[in-house]
């Protein structure tokens, strides 16, 4: 086995090339496919004897008999008419949940990925580096190694899990009468449950078949593929980075959004129903985030600008990120708050200056007042904020300094007015 590889400038130990390597093997065996590739360069996309063990024995246990619930003949959401023609078969549904996503992960890796990292373009750069991006092409291979691992698993686990489910419970399909075709003479208790024995249906595999409703292997596999897509695409695009743009959450809607319909064709079909259709989105969408936790980081941590994690090393303890980067980008630096002028004049007044009940014919508000016209006055403080008590809420001085521990920001510049009378009137 080769030691260096393209993506990587040092040799590798051959543990962590035969770690990734035990990856493909495990996720290869899960996807019933005939003929299998890997994206690993220099040889790690040859035949591997393993694999096809384990694909002939997936095939094996997909072959084996499911059990078989009981079911009344006179049960209505169990008499839906058979559906010969599905409305997305499989073949079509290993196109729309595997290929189209390995394809955008690809695109979205090797040509455009760095454009949305938020940082100044490289001075001198012409157009084609703005449309390359940032990222060297070893961590564009790198990075697509680790986007197709986490698809192939999360589509792999998802088909296992569920296929596994099926045989386990056997629960009827809405069409299982019609697949049945029952022999109604042989029903002993007309109100009561029979089994499969009275079925005349000749194809055992179409009888076979509808004993597999829960969980819909279609919905698992559907949001195993197109909801790891979009997770895939909401980190690299950094939907959380607090900007607010919107078309951003657009694209990552799309795919979740095919998820939902392939997902809602198999109601129509009348191939499972509702409960087991919303059962298998949950469990694909589960699927899809722990496969894509294994590769990259949280969605949620935008300075890590959806990156994989880097390659495999043992005997080491992990590190966190520096301190510089765990802040959010999207978070300005916080800035001191302006001292509150109207507080320290206040305090500053009260602390200075004593009224006497004998100034100003004894009248001791009247004093009061005086004293803050006149001490505003020179000051210079005339706005009609300055007029402002000093517990208004209003107050962008006084918020900033009761709300947010003596630190504020602002998203405009501009300051309000209030309607206030400028001065007090004596009377």
């Amino acid at each position: 086995i080769t030691q260096k590889l393209p993506f990587s400038k040092k040799k590798l130990p051959v543990k962590v090339i035969l770690s990734y390597l035990f990856d493909y093997v495990i996720i290869l065996h899960m996807i019933p496919s005939k003929s299998h590739a890997t994206s690993y360069p220099n040889r790690l996309h040859a035949d591997i004897a393993t694999t096809s063990i384990l694909i002939a024995a997936f095939t094996a246990i997909d072959a084996v008999e499911p059990f078989h619930q009981e079911f009344s003949l006179r049960n209505y959401t169990l008499q839906y008419k058979y559906a010969v023609h599905e409305r997305i078969p499989v073949p079509e549904l290993v196109v729309l949940v595997c290929f189209v996503p390995a394809v955008v992960i690809a695109i979205y890796t090797l040509v455009i990925d760095g454009i949305f990292s938020h940082q100044p373009s490289v001075p001198g750069s012409g157009f084609r580096r703005k449309l390359a991006g940032r990222y060297r092409f070893k961590d564009r291979l790198w990075e697509l190694n680790c986007g197709i691992l986490g698809l192939f698993l999360s589509v792999g686990a998802a088909f296992t899990v569920t296929g596994a489910l099926k045989n386990a419970i056997g629960k009827p399909r809405p069409d299982l009468i019609d697949r049945c075709q029952p022999n109604v003479m042989q029903d002993p208790t007309p109100w009561g449950l029979v089994n499969h024995t009275v079925c005349t249906q000749t194809d055992n595999h179409i009888l076979k078949d509808g004993f597999r409703s829960f969980p819909s292997g279609h919905s698992s596999t559907a949001f195993a593929g197109l909801f790891y897509l979009s997770i895939y695409l909401a980190a690299k695009l950094h939907v959380l980075d607090s900007k607010g743009e919107v078309w951003k959450s657009f694209i990552v809607i799309i795919p979740s959004l095919g998820a939902s319909l392939i997902a809602g064709s198999r109601i129509m079909d009348a191939r499972h129903h509702p409960f087991d259709v919303l059962s298998g989105s949950a469990l694909g969408m589960l699927v899809a985030w722990g496969s894509y936790r294994q590769y990259f980081p949280p969605v949620s941590e935008t300075w890590r600008k959806g990156r994989a994690y880097p390659i495999r090393a043992w005997g080491k303890e992990p590190q966190a990120p520096p301190a510089d980067l765990r802040p959010d980008e999207s978070i300005e630096p916080l800035r001191r708050a302006p001292a509150p002028m109207d507080v320290e004049a206040r305090d500053g007044a009260y602390s200075t200056s004593r009224v006497t009940p004998e100034e100003h014919g004894g009248n001791v508000f009247r004093q009061q007042i005086s004293e803050t016209q006149r001490r505003r006055e020179g000051s210079g403080l005339g706005s009609s904020e300055a007029n402002l008590p000093p517990t208004n809420p209003f107050s962008s001085r006084n918020q900033g300094t009761t709300l947010n521990d003596g630190y504020w920001e602002s998203s405009s510049e501009e300051e309000e007015s209030y309607e206030l009378n400028p001065q007090y009137t004596l009377t």
